[in-house]
């Protein structure tokens, strides 16, 4: 909350003190159950803060992206960094108002800064951005990396006036760009199309921003219902050895789709022949009439799918 909410502007849902104690999440046990790799997920107990990002509803006033920060004990867990340029990596991108301010705040509290020496770098150009770019990546207090992105001028956007932040992007780095890209299609539906970029991306502008070196190819889709871009990124020399974390651990990142029904949902989980992560293999109910699953793509970056006032739960009926 420190992070995102304190420095970097981000909202919060309830007040800043409000205590947020940890507790059994019957949701998130039952459908982590097959990726936490212990003996009994059900130990676990969980608490989460919500933080919506300014300029990411669909028109002033609407519903926005949130970050859903979630802290599990419990269970064995370990930090979750991978490189890059590795397939299972992510990263959020944030577009601020005042890159400068926001940086020397986030190094007056010592956070880490990835681009190397520690400024924003001007980009030539990216694809869906216009006129001056400049960026710069630090670590969350997980190690999670975050990109943030000042543009001048600023773009359009549905942030209320003074917001810090007025937009998102998600980046998910991939295997194979082709098949995660028609993954995805398929599982959320014609509102989802991904263009993949016909060239090479990659310079060395880029490079000093990221720290790593490489070309790389790019697919994006704007996510429906908003204005926020996922990013979907193939390194053209990347490990074919990546790793795969368990969900509870600090670093791991998953998205979440607000589906209409996830019923019609979990069927093209399986005509895609893949397999929720919950023995169950369906929707689970978090509340009498909310349901949700998990389902990894083929880096073990998890998507999750949640329905509301669709169907109620038979145990709660009277």
């Amino acid at each position: 909350m420190h992070f995102y909410h304190d420095l970097i502007g981000l909202e919060l849902r309830g007040t800043r003190d409000q205590p947020r104690p940890f507790g059994h999440n019957r949701g998130l046990q039952e459908v982590a159950e097959l990726v936490q790799g212990v003996p009994d997920p059900h130990v676990q107990v969980s608490r989460v803060a919500l933080l919506p990002i300014p300029g990411t509803a669909a028109a002033p006033g609407g519903p926005e992206m949130t970050i859903e920060a979630i802290e599990i004990k419990g269970i064995p867990t370990h930090p979750f960094n991978p490189p890059m340029t590795a397939p299972g990596a992510s990263y959020l991108k944030l577009i601020v108002t005042d890159l400068d301010k926001t940086l020397a705040l986030l190094k007056d509290e010592r956070f880490p800064v990835i681009t190397p020496g520690g400024n924003p770098v001007e980009l030539s150009g990216w694809p869906g951005m216009s006129g001056k770019i400049r960026a710069v990546f630090v670590r969350d207090p997980d190690g999670y990396p975050v990109e943030l992105i000042e543009e001048t001028p600023p773009p359009p956007t549905t942030a209320a006036p003074g917001s810090k932040v007025i937009g998102a992007r998600v980046t998910i780095v991939v295997d194979n760009l082709e098949k995660t890209a028609r993954l995805y299609e398929s599982l959320v539906g014609p509102g989802l199309q991904f263009w993949l970029n016909p060239s090479l991306m990659g310079d060395q502008a880029y490079d000093d921003l990221t720290g790593t070196s490489g070309q790389f190819r790019l697919a994006e889709a704007m996510v429906p219902g908003s204005p926020v871009v996922m990013e979907l990124i193939e390194y053209t020399h990347h490990t074919k050895h990546f790793a795969r974390p368990h969900f509870q651990d600090p670093g791991a990142a998953h998205f979440l789709f607000m589906s209409k029904d996830d019923d019609v949902m979990i069927e093209r989980v399986k005509a895609a022949g893949l397999h929720t992560t919950s023995t169950s293999d369906a929707p689970v109910f978090i509340a009498p009439t909310t349901r949700m699953f998990f389902v990894t793509d083929p880096q073990g970056f998890w998507l999750e799918f949640m329905d509301h006032d669709v169907k109620t739960d038979p145990t709660m009926a009277k």
